[in-house]
């Protein structure tokens, strides 16, 4: 089965290894559900092979756990005799990392089984979404913004993170906010991060010191590609982890890694244009109604979405206890940090919608794909909003599934997502999320003893 672009990704790599000749090695890199890596190394010799002809993975690591194992209920990889799927290269993916002992070569790999590709894939499912706007003749611009955490390598004694310390001052870093000293003092590992997105072809804009001590962020700039916006963003927490390691310090992206400081978050900004490239948001200095019912179709779908923007245990501990900054009510305003969807300050007509739920633990692909359909969906419908939240909002929507298992069962049961994100892959979803959840609470902690003894 040939690649359907062979030819560019020839030329690609013979680009490449003429810019690299000392590269000896490449990795295949693909997404699965809980949004990490999965993939060979190779010598850089299969390259030209696998452009033309691509390679086979097992298809069901896409559905495998956290902790790279089978999940209870979930048959892919177990008594379907664990077959392969056909993987192609994605075009443009190709680049350097360094953070090993020597220059090696990455590419992106997606899946292609029997012509079709698998349904259950992260990447295919943000297609289908993108592809449902295509069929308008619309295009989503997107933007990610990315928080994250540094802490030291070593746990304490109970096996729990410790705050990073400071690598100029040797002190414990403090909770600064905006604070262009804490960017100085940690501009080395910085420094190496946007190096590291550079060789990968990741345009990075603004960085900024954030509420939590050690708690970064680096914001990437809009795309009109909204897979290899996602693609990036993966690629991000890849590069932030491993340049990480090189400085002595642990990078986290879970959503409430310490419950007293705040919580890392993944905020998505989002345009829609035409074919002629307009902003269907925008009419003249004012919002078009599209845009109103765009954020209809998000505050009507947000319930159904929220196992797509907290899909993990730890994840609901950001709406909860301690410091938190992550809005967790039905609500949408202008210029209002405090809500799920804001409409940011409009330049130049650049109108917009940015979800500010998501935790930084989402998968990216999924993450967008359900943001888009609500999107859609409110479009599509005509949906009103309401009138917008011009106060700050305090406290929690009771409406809203703040646990995994109300979030799982509204997420099967929404006719909106499963139209447009597809039944199959919901069903899926919802089963590999439950059996996760039943996996980590099948565990005996010290504090059950401690309790209950």
């Amino acid at each position: 089965m040939n690649h359907p672009d062979s030819t560019k990704l020839k030329r690609e790599i013979t680009r490449f290894l003429k810019a690299n000749p000392g590269v000896k090695q490449f990795e295949v890199l693909a997404s699965d559900i809980c949004g990490h890596f999965f993939g060979k190394r190779y010598p850089v010799s299969k390259l030209a092979t696998f452009a033309q002809e691509g390679l086979a993975m097992p298809a069901s690591m896409f559905v495998l756990g956290t902790l790279g194992e089978p999940l209870d209920g979930l048959h892919y990889g177990i008594d379907d005799g664990d077959p392969d799927a056909h993987f192609y290269l994605v075009p443009g993916s190709l680049c350097l990392t360094r953070w090993g002992n020597r220059p090696r070569a990455q590419v992106l790999a997606t899946t292609c089984s029997s012509g079709q590709p698998s349904y259950f894939e992260p990447r295919h499912v943000l297609q289908r979404v993108v592809e449902a706007f295509a069929a308008r003749k619309w295009k989503p611009m997107v933007a990610f913004e990315l928080e994250f955490y540094l802490f030291q390598a070593q746990r304490d004694n109970n096996g729990l993170l410790q705050l990073v310390r400071n690598p100029k001052t040797g002190r414990v870093d403090t909770a600064t906010v905006l604070s262009n000293t804490r960017i100085g003092d940690f501009e080395e590992v910085i420094d190496d991060i946007i190096h590291a997105c550079q060789l990968q072809n990741i345009e990075t804009g603004a960085i900024s010191s954030e509420l939590g001590p050690g708690q970064f962020e680096i914001n990437f700039n809009h795309h009109a590609d909204v897979l290899r916006a996602a693609d990036e963003t993966c690629l991000f927490k890849r590069i932030v982890t491993e340049v990480a390691k090189k400085h002595g310090m642990e990078a986290s992206f879970i959503a409430k890694p310490m419950l007293e400081h705040a919580g890392n978050g993944l905020h998505m900004h989002i345009s829609v244009v035409d074919s002629k490239g307009k902003n269907i948001f925008a009419r003249g200095n004012k919002a078009h109604p599209r845009l109103h019912q765009a954020i209809a179709g998000l505050l009507e779908t947000m319930p159904a979405a929220m196992s797509f923007w907290a899909p993990n245990i730890n994840s609901y501990r950001r709406y909860r206890g301690g410091t938190s900054c992550a809005p967790v009510s039905l609500t949408w305003g202008d210029e209002n940090r405090t809500v799920a969807f804001r409409i940011p300050l409009a330049k130049q007509g650049a109108w917009r919608v940015e979800n500010r739920v998501p935790g930084a633990d989402a998968n990216p692909y999924l993450a967008m794909a359900a943001t888009l359909a609500g999107m859609l969906h409110g479009i599509e419908k005509q949906l009103d909003p309401g009138a917008p939240t011009t106060e700050a909002v305090i406290g929690r929507d009771e409406n809203l599934p703040l646990d995994m298992a109300r979030a799982l069962r509204t997420t099967f049961d929404s006719e909106a997502l499963n139209n447009i994100m597809g039944r199959f892959f919901i069903e899926l979803y919802c089963r590999h999320r439950s059996a996760e959840a039943a996996a980590f609470h099948n565990f005996i902690s010290s504090r059950e003893y401690d309790w209950y003894l």
